[in-house]
């Protein structure tokens, strides 16, 4: 039914005459787009499905050519980003490389510098903040948080999570 619903104002808003002074193409982009939006919000299917079908049917409609929507590198490297995070996360490989950032940095301190000190490295090599924080860090910290005994919800955030997770916002807003 919500995807049904979302189809339905697409398709209204399509058919519907473009304002004065917007171009049709850019008025069919706005049906798409809301379409895609409100099917995001109510999850007919998972966001990994709805956003390359509002993609495809920017191409579809000939809204958009293929190149405009699937040529632009960043939206690509932030995608692989958050691949590696969950290949990161179902392997184990975070947890691994934990005992290796606890066992090589040993204290909090040591840790948050580590943490830094590896944001400013790979900054300029991933210019997306999205990528390096979302896709990169923030499986890490959670999992160097797990290994220390800090884990959300059982009165232990405090311990190391929060200081950790303070420190790799704060680096990332900065490099």
């Amino acid at each position: 039914m919500p995807l049904l619903a979302s189809l339905a104002i697409g398709v209204l808003i399509w058919f519907v005459p473009a304002p004065a002074g917007v171009p049709r193409n850019a008025w069919q982009l706005l049906a798409i787009f809301l379409s895609a939006i409100i099917s995001i919000i109510t999850q007919p299917l998972p966001l990994g499905a709805m956003a390359p079908l509002g993609l495809g049917a920017a191409v579809l409609t000939k809204t958009l050519t293929f190149a405009a929507v699937f040529g632009d590198p960043i939206p690509w490297l932030i995608e692989l980003a958050f691949f590696f995070a969950r290949g990161f996360i179902k392997t184990g490989l975070g947890s691994h490389v934990a005992y290796a950032f606890i066992t090589t940095f040993g204290s909090s301190l040591g840790l948050g510098y580590s943490l830094v000190f590896a944001e400013a490295l790979l900054a300029p090599a991933i210019p997306s903040v999205s990528a390096r924080a979302g896709g990169i860090f923030l499986p890490l910290v959670k999992s160097l948080c797990e290994e220390c005994g800090s884990r959300t919800g059982d009165d232990t955030e405090r311990k190391l999570r929060a200081w950790l997770m303070l420190t790799c916002f704060q680096t990332s807003v900065v490099s």
